[in-house]
């Protein structure tokens, strides 16, 4: 008030310091970022999955501030909820449990879809133990089932857990149930028999079971992969089915090529020549015996854990085995569950990519990658 009063004077120069031009400048700038961060909602950068369906078009992100029309607040029940489960880990391979549901993006074919269902890992889950009994195990049968309760004892409370044991027939051990005593008993009834139905197994389980039971899901499946007496079920119809679960597989996988080769040469015929000296008989390797057998089985648990959003674990002791069960169990612990209703129109044979996008930087998220589109 008392101070003296400086009038600019017209064509006079001013100096400014430079210390408070660089104190304007980033004032500048930083109310540019925060006003961005406004009105997008986000800070920073954000993590995406990957699809093999992905056919490199841009995403498109719907305008949330736009009102809603008439036709968007209608209930479409001719089209089914895809869920797909989200597993996200930081650079360092740790579980990332925090991330709230309007931090997520579903993107199928480029679009953006409205999330209707989320789902955090504090939710239970419903896990189809498969068991292959098939005499090809390279485990002892005791070693079999003292894991499989391990692993049953690593689940939560809350989860409950289906025994299903699988030879050239399935049979359902133990309806899904967190009562520990009754899964101890069914994993004991287990036995060794003959033949693999693995993929008649997997049917049933997908599409007899699973298909009525609500919630988040999961397929845990000790085998070697080569299915031999299947007869109903093929391959590709399968995989068809597994494209539309919304049920994580997790293959346990073990390699029986050497024993069976070891089996075959035990048990082949010997011949005698004219000579009276002995040989053994050159016979054409079966089904389950080819080294292709193995091969395709490889491909086969590849895609099933990559359609749904689990992972292989190849496994060649019983300590190994143990630790695969030891981290399926806690991946099941941290795992989240979104799903939309298609915004587009379904057409059969048609792929479809799914990308889901979470608004912090630097995380590997790893999901169901797409679907195929099925007659309904």
């Amino acid at each position: 008030m008392g101070g003296k009063r400086i009038f600019p004077i017209p064509g006079a120069r001013y100096i400014i310091p430079v210390k408070m031009t660089r104190i304007f400048a980033i004032a500048v700038l930083l109310m540019s970022v925060l006003t961005c961060a406004a009105q997008s909602g986000r800070f920073g950068g954000y993590s995406e999955s990957t699809s093999r369906y992905d056919d490199k078009r841009p995403l498109i992100e719907k305008d949330a501030s736009k009102s809603k029309s008439p036709e968007d607040e209608i209930v479409r029940i001719d089209t089914d909820l895809v869920t797909i489960p989200v597993r996200i880990t930081s650079k360092d391979g740790r579980p990332v449990p925090d991330v709230k549901r309007d931090e997520f993006k579903i993107f199928e074919n480029g679009i953006e879809q409205k999330i209707d269902y989320f789902s955090n890992e504090e939710q239970p889950f419903t896990v189809a133990l498969m068991l292959d009994m098939s005499y090809s195990s390279v485990f002892k049968l005791q070693e079999i089932q003292d894991a499989a309760f391990a692993f049953v004892r690593q689940l939560r409370p809350q989860d409950k857990v289906m025994v299903v044991a699988f030879d050239e027939k399935a049979q359902v051990l133990c309806e899904a149930t967190g009562d520990q005593r009754a899964l101890r008993f069914a994993i004991e009834a287990s036995k060794i028999g003959s033949g693999t139905s693995l993929y008649a197994a997997l049917d049933l389980v997908l599409n007899r079971k699973f298909n009525r039971i609500p919630g988040r899901k999961a397929i845990v499946l000790l085998s070697d992969g080569v299915d031999t007496t299947s007869k109903l079920v093929t391959k590709k119809a399968l995989l068809n089915d597994v494209s539309e679960a919304d049920a994580l597989i997790y293959p346990i996988q073990y390699d029986t090529f050497d024993d069976v080769q070891k089996s075959r040469r035990k048990n082949a015929e010997i011949l005698y020549d004219e000579d009276d000296r002995p040989y053994v008989a050159s016979t054409r390797p079966g089904v389950g015996e080819r080294e292709s057998d193995y091969a395709m089985a490889r491909e086969f648990f590849s895609d099933i854990a990559e359609y749904t959003g689990g992972n292989v674990q190849r496994v060649t002791s019983k300590t190994n085995l143990d630790r695969a069960f030891a981290r399926i169990a806690n991946e099941l612990r941290k795992t989240y569950s979104l799903g939309y209703y298609p915004s587009g129109e379904r057409r059969p044979g048609n792929k479809y990519s799914i990308k889901v996008r979470v608004y912090r930087p630097d995380l590997n998220i790893r999901t169901r990658e797409g679907y195929i589109g099925h007659r309904n």
